[in-house]
């Protein structure tokens, strides 16, 4: 109470805001005007003082303008504003939509928008205001360009196109919604060019994030991100510190022990009756009998008859 509405409002809707209030006190005669614009959400006191460290958040409304003269003692103005939040038409990802209200959208012949239906804001997630005079076939997805230039020619040489199969249109989030369009146009009788075009959209399935809202990342983000990425590659190839270290101590103590366990094999002495022998046989017995192995003159895979093995051959 007894602070300025315009303080609550986004900054990027200021500008509008304030248009908007001008021309309802030039033209006193319209009763109600109407704009979407964003307002501050309030930051709690949650947690002792530490409002200044939360993010501030907007919320997309629409607004309903009245202009009322209120006589007291003197006769004054008063602004009467009529708030209606906007939230996203989606609950679920890639959501079917039966009864999705139809909203129109406007562009010129070079593209740019002119107008866009304040009935878009929950299905799309942008305000009129940010996309105006931006080029709408940037709207469209890149795969489907092919199927809408062929959707652009019928409308040139016949002046509108029936609903259109469903294709896909950018969300203020990044993600894509699909839809179905009934194009008109108007023709310029005297220079006979197309002066815009009109597309009525019916939803049919909305995005992945069901969040039109959501901020989508900026191309500062994306720097940033990139950044990070080059970053970690970075650091996974430089030359490491302590764990290097640690692996270059056990691979020390293994080779230490490795040499001592060799040591101790050279210098023990094996007994005569210990050693072990390599059983060499016929070439007609069997693979386990070729390649057994004799322990002191006793085979393991053969005890029925006499061996035949070299009891001068030691295993190397």
């Amino acid at each position: 109470i007894g602070r300025s509405f315009i303080d609550f409002v986004h900054p990027r809707d200021r500008n509008t805001f304030a248009s908007q209030i001008t021309s309802g006190l030039a033209v006193p005669k319209i009763v109600n005007s109407t704009m979407v614009c964003r307002i501050r959400r309030y930051r709690g006191l949650t947690t002792g003082f530490g409002v200044k460290d939360r993010v501030v958040t907007f919320m997309p409304f629409l607004l309903k303008f009245t202009f009322k003269n209120i006589c007291d003692d003197e006769k004054v103005m008063y602004l009467v504003i009529q708030a209606t939040p906007f939230y996203s038409a989606f609950r679920i990802p890639n959501e079917v939509v039966s009864k999705a209200v139809p909203f129109v959208m406007r562009h010129a012949a070079n593209g740019n928008l002119e107008y866009l239906d304040p009935e878009s804001v929950p299905y799309l997630g942008y305000l009129p205001q940010d996309v105006t005079d931006k080029d709408a076939l940037l709207l469209y997805h890149p795969e489907d360009l092919d199927y809408l230039q062929h959707v652009y020619e019928t409308i040139v040489k016949e002046g509108a196109m029936p609903r259109t199969r469903s294709y896909r249109m950018m969300a203020q989030n990044g993600d894509y919604l699909k839809l179905e369009t009934e194009w008109s146009s108007f023709i310029n009788p005297w220079s006979k060019r197309l002066e815009f075009v009109i597309g009525k959209h019916h939803i049919i399935e909305g995005p992945t994030n069901p969040d039109v809202f959501q901020s989508p990342m900026t191309e500062d983000d994306k720097i940033k991100a990139q950044k990070f990425r080059e970053n970690i590659i970075r650091i996974m190839n430089e030359v490491l510190t302590k764990p290097a270290e640690v692996a270059k101590q056990q691979m020390t103590k293994r080779c230490q022990d490795l040499a001592s366990f060799m040591e101790s094999l050279m210098e023990e002495q094996p007994k005569v009756d210990e050693e072990l022998r390599v059983e060499i046989q016929d070439p007609d017995h069997s693979y386990y009998e070729r390649d057994s192995v004799m322990l002191g003159g006793i085979s393991p895979h053969h005890d029925y008859n006499d061996s035949k093995s070299s009891t001068g051959t030691p295993l190397s």
